[in-house]
């Protein structure tokens, strides 16, 4: 049986196809066409426009100028130009508007306007499509919003940015850092390299830094002074981060100028505060020594005639009584003398602990060498002293804080410790002053200085305290069953310390070379 062969559509139907089509695609594009007559004014739409200008299909096709309603003001006169200039010039024209519509919504068309001319050449009708924009020109407005943001955060941000090329060519700067220098961006982009921007001292270290950080491709924290235009300075502190190509070569760098202007001038008031602090520790300890060589001087010279005088009246009492009655009172009296003997020697030891008169009239080492053999006696601890390599002269303050540390450190033997032997070492060499304190005790761990169930070390702070009020250093060394050693050093600055003559050295370390 023969296939039957369907009738071919007509023209009408393909046409109707295309035309559902066509409204299709408008519809999914948000696109509506239009004409309109230049001789009559009359327009037609699509019935997608019907629909993008809100406009119901039974109010009819509006002219030209009911069209330009619905604009916003700002788009009604740019619009009509369009129309006449396609009219009048006969090309093709492109515009976005803002639209009006009536339920009080704002939206964005762009419309295309196509001249189409007779065969006298005359533009006798426009031919064009309007489509809504809305998203994209919010997105592009948003877009627009976000960059005005970021780049109004980047020139206006509290720190300075700029950008170098390999050459280290300024390829980019922001306002503040523009502001900070006192330069217009016409007179520093491509025209001065970064060095410039800095002081002379900067200058040399930032070209070797620069070498270093395209290889490294970071930068952090460098302390730099920036040069303004009108010759001041200006601390900034530094951070960059290099931007490499695919095959890790350097493009560009990111820097960022923190301003350090006030970090620098808190460093300057903390290092004048510190300063202040250090004359006035250094003065109370002159007072404190001062009122202690004041107090043990009167203490001495007040007691020391009356414990004599007694002395000698119990003797001449002694002498006087009868022999039966000194007899029975000797006792009594041989307490009385011995009473007496144990004043005289605890006053004694005060006036050593308070100011060793030895110091003010013998010097350091005489001083220590006594302190020391009185400690030894008291202690049963022995006590060497070496002062082989010293040679120097020290100021009183200073010979005060090493006998007092001297005096501080064998206490704190004599209470924890549990030594046998203390060695005492001072010395002078290399412009550099050094006094050590070792003993062979039982030592401790430092680490756990202060920690719960432990003393807090007061001692260890006094002494650290005198001497770094001094400009010293003070180092700690100990370890459990090792025995402990303190250090303490200056720094001798020309001028500070005299050698001492050498009769007085020799005298000196021939009296402390022996132990105490």
């Amino acid at each position: 049986m023969p296939r039957e062969i369907p009738d071919p559509p007509n023209a009408e139907e393909v046409l109707r196809a295309s035309e559902a089509r066509l409204h299709e695609a408008q519809a999914v594009g948000r696109m509506g066409d239009w004409e309109l007559d230049r001789d009559t004014g009359a327009m037609s739409w699509s019935p997608q426009l019907f629909r993008l200008f809100e406009r119901s299909s039974a109010q009819g096709t509006p002219d030209l100028n009911e069209a330009l309603g619905y604009y916003a003001l700002e788009s009604v006169e740019h619009t009509r130009a369009a129309f006449w200039e396609a009219i009048d010039t006969g090309t093709r024209q492109e515009l976005e508007q803002s639209v009006l519509l009536p339920s009080g919504a704002q939206r964005f068309h762009a419309t295309t306007i196509v001249p189409v001319k007779n065969h006298h050449g005359r533009v006798c009708k426009l031919y064009g499509t309007t489509q809504d924009i809305t998203e994209r020109k919010l997105a592009e407005q948003e877009l627009r919003r976000k960059t005005f943001e970021i780049e109004d955060l980047y020139q206006n941000a509290p720190c300075g940015y700029y950008s170098l090329d390999a050459d280290g060519m300024i390829i980019r700067i922001n306002d503040t850092l523009l502001r900070w220098l006192g330069y217009g961006r016409e007179e520093i982009v491509g025209h001065m390299r970064a060095f410039e921007l800095f002081c002379p001292a900067s200058r040399a270290l930032f070209g070797q830094v620069f070498r270093t950080f395209k290889r490294t491709g970071v930068l952090r924290n460098m302390d730099i002074e920036l040069l303004r235009k009108d010759g001041s300075s200006m601390p900034v502190l530094l951070n960059s981060t290099a931007i490499l190509d695919a095959q890790g070569s350097f493009v560009a760098s990111r820097t960022v100028l923190s301003d350090n202007s006030d970090r620098k001038r808190l460093e300057i008031e903390r290092a004048a505060h510190a300063t202040r602090l250090a004359e006035l520790s250094r003065h109370m300890v002159d007072v404190q020594e001062n009122e202690r060589r004041k107090f043990a001087a009167e203490l001495h010279d007040h007691t020391s005639p009356n414990l004599a005088a007694l002395q000698l009246t119990l003797t001449n009492l002694a002498r006087a009584l009868p022999a039966p009655v000194l007899t029975e009172l000797e006792p009594l009296l041989d307490d009385a003398q011995a009473l007496l003997r144990d004043t005289i020697t605890g006053i004694r030891d005060v006036c050593t602990n308070l100011r060793p008169a030895t110091l003010d009239y013998a010097g350091l080492i005489p001083a220590v060498q006594d302190y020391a053999q009185q400690f030894g006696l008291r202690t049963g601890i022995a006590v060497h002293l070496d002062t082989t390599h010293f040679t120097m002269q020290l100021p009183s303050n200073v010979q005060s804080l090493l006998f007092r540390i001297t005096q501080e450190a064998l206490t704190n033997c004599a209470k924890h410790a549990r030594a046998r032997n203390v060695r005492i070492h001072l010395e002078n060499r290399d412009n550099r002053l050094l006094m050590a304190v070792a003993d062979d005790g039982i030592g401790f761990d430092p680490h756990q200085l202060g920690e719960s169930g432990t003393a807090p070390g007061l001692g260890l702070i006094t002494m650290k305290e005198r001497a770094e009020f001094a400009g010293g250093r003070f180092a700690l060394k100990s370890d459990p069953q090792r025995g402990t050693e303190i250090r303490v050093s200056f720094d001798l600055q020309a001028g500070e310390f005299r050698k001492q003559p050498r009769g007085a050295r020799s005298s000196a370390n021939d009296a402390s070379a022996r132990p105490a």
